[in-house]
């Protein structure tokens, strides 16, 4: 009978040193893969914000073309916007008269 404990003893002892082990196992491949999905976090915040940058600058583009689609056109869109400007400071400048 205390052969019999004995060996069950041992058993629990076995199974749960490599219970253990494995725990210590998964607990550092569990940190590898938090420390590499911060770097993934981060570098899709990164992409997000450098999209939303270019799809910006895309839509300025489309703007742009839109209104002045080629050089002679873009001259003329920019002394028309020159003179609404001096137009819109001499009307702030009246009403502040």
């Amino acid at each position: 009978m205390a052969s019999e404990l004995q060996d069950t003893l041992d058993r629990i002892i076995n199974k749960s040193n490599i219970l253990i082990e494995k725990y210590r196992v998964l607990s550092g491949e569990k940190e590898e893969l938090e420390v590499k999905l911060e770097l993934v976090e981060e570098d899709n915040e990164r992409l997000r914000k450098e999209n939303e940058a270019l799809r910006q600058d895309n839509e300025y583009m489309k703007m742009a073309r839109a209104v002045a689609p080629d050089p002679e056109k873009a001259a003329q869109v920019r002394s028309m916007i020159s003179t609404l400007v001096r137009d819109i400071d001499r009307c702030i400048n009246q009403l502040n008269e």
